[in-house]
């Protein structure tokens, strides 16, 4: 009677170790943000970006030709960059400067004239801060200002100005 109670328990367990198990996968896998790729055939000089389940904008992009991936920030005034992705980039160094963020000071370099693209869309000759955290870049103003951008329906378009 004790190895039937013992097997009926083990049984019982693995069984809701299954469940666990595929309700943190699914939980996990909706936690990871939707990056915006530009795709062919979607219209040059426009990508549109769904809103991603934490509720920001994801593009891919590149700055000078690097690959990065965007968080799209309309509160941040600069593109900005971690010190890793910097290096990784094989950005040049920069003017040092102290950038005022949410989480206090931080100490890092401007870096004039990059070339930063998102969603196929590219501007040249913009600064890039460098000195945050993480591998995600941060998409600013400087590059916002210089282009359509439109959020409607969890979507935000990103276009080339008519101008």
């Amino acid at each position: 009677m004790s190895s039937r109670i013992t097997k009926n328990l083990i049984s019982v367990l693995v069984i809701w170790i299954a469940i666990f198990s595929a309700f943190f996968l699914y939980f996990e896998t909706r936690q990871d943000p939707t990056i915006a790729v530009a795709t062919i055939g979607m219209g040059r000089g426009k990508v549109v970006i769904p809103r991603s389940p934490d509720g920001h904008y994801y593009v891919r992009g590149a700055i000078n030709g690097y690959p990065v991936d965007f968080m799209v920030d309309t509160g941040a005034s600069i593109v900005s960059v971690s010190k890793e992705l910097a290096r990784m980039a094989n950005l040049p160094r920069g003017a040092p400067a102290n950038f005022s963020t949410a989480g206090g000071v931080v100490t890092g370099e401007i870096i004039s004239g990059q070339k930063v693209e998102a969603g196929g869309i590219a501007v040249n000759g913009l600064s890039v801060s460098v000195g945050m955290h993480g591998r995600m870049a941060l998409l600013g103003q400087n590059f916002l200002r210089r282009i359509d951008v439109i959020q409607s329906n969890d979507k935000m378009i990103l276009r080339v100005s008519a101008e």
